[in-house]
């Protein structure tokens, strides 16, 4: 016989309590100052909480679980000498060491495998699900500091910038972020949206255009991957790392940071064509809401649809772009569009090709 606490599982209070161990099970008399009781503890039922030579704890049933501790320590050596090879005497670590060295070593490759697969794979996804909830203050002061230092390698065409910005003023655009556009020098077919509302384009690829609609199908895009933070999400899942270790060392503020020095990495970046998809329909659906031909997005596709070197950038950068031109093109079947004059965005429109 032992003598222990006894815990009811409904109070947190221990009652002075007698344990002894018969054959099949554990029996406990507990009694207070103003009532004793008895318990019947079945083998299978019992749990270990805290087994080892000071102090054994052992649990038993369903919520709320009753629950025993005794601290002479002959109690464990006489649990496992009265009922050697019950399930609630095994160790979870005793029985990983009896599967040897082949146990341990395959324990040490499933961890291993855990481990690379949260490197290579968990870090960037969590990254960008804590990209897609930037504070959108915080999301626009990180792009000024981006399209600063990208502006840093470029010339700005200030005349066609401000053109572009009042063709863009012009339109109806729905947006979390204040959207600015920049256009720049460069024979590169290119244009690409950063974190917090920032565009830049290429003047090459206004110098391609024809028609007006195209320019806001392009806009409309650029926009959608701005309100969807693709940029941003992009941008967090391929420097997640380092974010990582920014966070690691206590410097959360580091994280925009990271972003900002690695501005060069805008572009390379790649966007799912999930991504480019919704992109795309929201370029479709810039153009609805100022009744503008839909068919701007598809001639846009078109022009892009180029193996001349100029364009090998663009290309190399977007998902293929016949399956967008079919998409597009089923989309706008699928859905009637009504289109208006619009003499605000077709003076801006002359204004910026210098007509």
């Amino acid at each position: 016989m032992f003598e222990g606490k006894f815990y009811n599982g409904r109070t947190s209070k221990g009652m002075p309590a007698f344990i002894t161990l018969e054959p099949n099970h554990i029996h406990i008399v507990w009694q207070t100052d103003a009532e004793s009781g008895t318990e019947v503890w079945l083998l299978p039922d019992i749990h270990q909480l805290e087994f080892n030579d000071a102090t054994t704890v052992l649990e038993y049933g369903k919520f709320p679980r009753q629950s025993i501790a005794v601290f002479e320590q002959g109690f464990r050596q006489a649990l496992e000498q009265q009922y050697r090879g019950a399930k609630f005497l095994s160790s979870k670590y005793n029985s990983f060491l009896k599967t040897g060295v082949k146990g341990l070593v395959l324990g040490g490759l499933c961890l291993l495998t855990v481990a690379v697969v949260l490197f290579f794979w968990g870090v960037p996804a969590l990254a960008e699900k804590a990209a897609a909830h930037f504070p959108e203050d915080y999301e626009h002061a990180m792009g000024e500091s981006l399209y600063n230092r990208v502006l840093e390698g470029y010339t700005v065409d200030s005349a066609k910038t401000v053109a572009l910005q009042a063709y863009l003023d012009a339109l109806q655009v729905q947006s979390d972020f204040p959207i600015r556009v920049t256009v720049v020098e460069n024979e590169v077919v290119n244009a690409f949206a950063m974190p917090g509302g920032f565009i830049l384009v290429h003047d090459a690829i206004l110098d391609k255009m024809e028609h007006h609609e195209e320019l806001a199908g392009l806009l409309g895009h650029e926009i959608g991957h701005v309100q969807m933070r693709h940029s941003t999400k992009a941008m967090a899942r391929s420097l997640s790392h380092y974010m990582l270790l920014s966070v690691l060392f206590g410097d959360a503020s580091g994280i925009s940071a990271v972003i900002i020095d690695n501005a060069s990495s805008l572009y390379s970046l790649e966007y799912s064509r999930k991504a480019e998809t919704d992109s795309d329909k929201a370029g479709l659906r810039l153009l609805a809401q100022n009744r503008l031909d839909p068919k701007g997005m598809v001639w846009l596709m078109e022009r892009l649809n180029s193996d001349e070197p100029e364009f090998l950038k663009f290309v190399s950068t977007h998902p293929r772009t016949d399956d967008r031109i079919t998409a597009l093109n089923a989309h706008i079947k699928e859905n009637k569009y009504k289109t208006a004059p619009n003499p605000a965005l077709e003076a801006a429109w002359a204004e910026l090709k210098g007509e």
